[in-house]
């Protein structure tokens, strides 16, 4: 499952209100995060985006949680969504969002290296 962990947790309701919304481009795909929901426990943020590529529209849907004092941004198991390239650099735009918002540095990921460069995500560790 794609997934990267940033160094530090972040403050899950403000990332509920304040990650960016603008149309964003990866090639000829077109991302964009369009809601955001605190969970009912308060443990997590439930991201909902749309991936255009090709012409055919994918539903991802990002959690957003705290574990070990780390934030993570992954995937959600329960909306199945074809895991393209452009899908996972939505996740990895989410990543820099939430190093914007205070989440640090990337210390993990399973993303390919070209999908996080020109972000600058880089390792912590």
């Amino acid at each position: 499952m794609p997934h990267l962990i940033l160094e530090r947790a972040v403050d899950l309701e403000r990332v509920a209100a304040e990650l960016p919304r603008e149309v964003r481009r990866f090639g000829t795909a077109v991302l964009k995060t369009t809601e955001s929901w605190r969970r009912g426990d308060g443990a997590a943020v439930l991201v909902e985006g749309v991936v255009v590529e090709h012409s055919r529209p994918l539903h991802p849907v990002a959690v957003i949680a705290h574990a070990h004092g780390e934030t993570s941004v992954r995937l959600w198991d329960r909306a199945p969504v074809e895991r393209t390239a452009a899908v996972q650099r939505w996740l990895a735009l989410l990543a820099a969002d939430l190093r914007a918002l205070g989440a640090g540095e990337l210390r993990v990921s399973n993303l390919a290296a070209e999908l996080t460069a020109d972000l600058g995500l880089r390792t912590g560790l």
